[in-house]
């Protein structure tokens, strides 16, 4: 017997049919799962959903063998193909409005939160703006410049215990500063 991956179309429909030839099947879907995969993917645009469908036509090959009359194999899931598509689209013309407003919504929403991100953003930095000099120094090296607390008493020329206290002191003005921010946001 020849190895299945040579054998034609209709021979392998046949043994597929009269025998249920789970081997035929596999020489099948291995020949044109690819071809119809990438039919389906142009139409479809979305991976997970060409994959569905392209399975939904195997399934229902495999299952329906027996009482399908297939003249030509290629003919037959090419045509599958476009009806799943158009079952698809058809289920999901609703949901495609529906898509479209949370879209709409949640750009609206990312604005806003955006919008409210900057505000605080600037008001945080109007806050160190306003730290007393070596308060502020202190605090942008821990913060910003990513330096420990011994590494910042070396550069400033003073103790740790007294970055600390900087440190500290800038951080409790900016929960205050910040409160406040929040406060207004919150009344808005």
């Amino acid at each position: 017997m020849k190895h299945l991956d040579t054998l034609p179309d209709d021979e392998l429909l046949t043994l597929l049919q009269r025998n249920g030839e789970s081997r035929a099947f596999e020489a099948l879907y291995n020949r044109y799962f690819a071809p119809v995969y990438r039919y389906v993917y142009k139409v479809m645009q979305d991976k997970e959903t060409a994959e569905d469908l392209v399975q939904n036509i195997f399934i229902g090959l495999w299952k329906n063998v027996d009482k399908l009359h297939i003249e030509n194999l290629r003919a037959y899931l090419f045509g599958a193909a476009r009806n799943q598509i158009a079952k698809h689209l058809r289920k999901s013309k609703f949901n495609l409005v529906q898509l479209e407003y949370i879209d709409t919504w949640e750009a609206s929403r990312i604005t806003e939160d955006y919008l409210q991100e900057q505000d605080t953003r600037t008001a945080i930095e109007a806050a160190i703006g306003r730290l007393p000099k070596k308060c502020k120094n202190a605090f942008e090296l821990s913060r910003f410049g990513f330096l420990t607390n011994k590494e910042i008493a070396t550069k400033m020329g003073i103790s740790v215990f007294t970055v600390e206290n900087h440190i500290k002191k800038a951080l409790y003005y900016l929960r205050q500063s910040i409160e406040i921010v929040v406060l207004v946001f919150i009344s808005l």
